[in-house]
């Protein structure tokens, strides 16, 4: 009688690192950051990120952009605005990542 082998186990594959939301990613489309609010896939079961255009722009139209206090992006000296309407674009379309931090609420 032979003794049994045992079987091969394979490694565990690493588990992906989850992103921290929000934070900044430069948009191709636009070659300027966004605000990358989180993830969601489209009905073609592709993966997209949520975000807000960053601009140096008070207003949009007749609507009015969010400050940046303090401007996260230390090379510009003009403030840092954020559009108020929510988007959704192919993560492909996404360069890479900022260093910055969006600043967390005084209230």
């Amino acid at each position: 009688m032979g003794k049994k082998k045992k079987p091969i186990k394979k490694p565990a594959a690493p588990t992906p690192k989850k992103e921290q939301y929000p934070h900044f990613r430069r948009y191709k489309v636009s070659n300027h950051p966004a605000l990358i609010l989180g993830e969601q896939k489209d009905e073609k079961e592709r993966e997209e990120y949520v975000f807000r255009k960053v601009t140096s722009s008070p207003k949009e139209g007749r609507h009015n952009n969010e400050k940046v206090e303090p401007n996260p992006d230390t090379s510009k000296s003009t403030p840092m605005y954020i559009v108020r309407r929510k988007r959704h674009d192919l993560k492909t379309r996404f360069g890479k990542k900022y260093p910055w931090k969006y600043p967390k609420d005084k209230k």
